[in-house]
Order: C-alpha cells, then structure tokens, then sequence
C-alpha cells in the first residue's frame, strides 16, 4: 500500500476453529497478530483471481514476442509460462514454440 493509499477496514467472521488455527500460526511467530495474517490472506487470494487479459496476435508477432522474451529471459520456460507472461493465447504459443522448434530456432530444454 502506498502512503498515499487510504486503508480501509473489513470486518470478518470465521468458526472458532479457523480463529484458533490462525491464532496457533501468530503464536508461532509465523504472523504479527490475527490481522496481518487476514491482509497476506485477501493479498494472496487478489493476486490469484487477478483478471487477465489474452492478446491476438499473428503467428509471427508472437514469434517475436517469443523470441525477445527468451532472449531478455534465459534459461529453460514452459510453454504456459510464456503465455502467462506475455499475455497471448495458450493455443498461439504453443503452435509458434513447436513450429519454432522444428525450424530449429530453439531447442527443448532437458529439466
């Protein structure tokens, strides 16, 4: 949160059992207090259901996105990691790697 940024607060009702689970956790040094371990919580749970979204592109754009990607990034990707990071579409990036691939422009990676 930046300084800027007002803070809200968000009152929350959980069963006794996840209050004492949480507790055992703050107890065991792995959080401040019941609310910060709640924060890194709806934190975590934002950054997944972060919307995404997919762009079209042409084979070859995305040959070229592709490309510079493993260039600025090297080392071994899988094929969904780019995808995710470059915010094209699985089916796009999966045909480009593999046609890239058989034209020997990459190569596969032995993990």
């Amino acid at each position: 949160m930046s300084r800027s940024e007002q803070a809200y607060q968000i009152a929350v009702r959980v069963t006794r059992s996840e209050y004492e689970r949480i507790q055992d956790l703050v107890e065991a040094g792995l959080y401040r207090s019941a609310a910060d371990f709640a924060r890194e919580a709806l934190r975590s749970m934002l950054r997944e259901v972060e919307p995404t979204s997919v762009r079209d592109v042409s084979v070859k754009e995305a040959e070229t996105m592709i490309d510079q990607f493993l260039l600025q990034n090297p080392g071994p990707h899988f094929a969904s990691e780019i995808a995710e990071a470059l915010g094209l579409e699985y089916r796009t990036t999966f045909e480009t790697i593999r046609r890239m691939l058989e034209e020997g422009k990459i190569r596969k990676s032995r993990l």
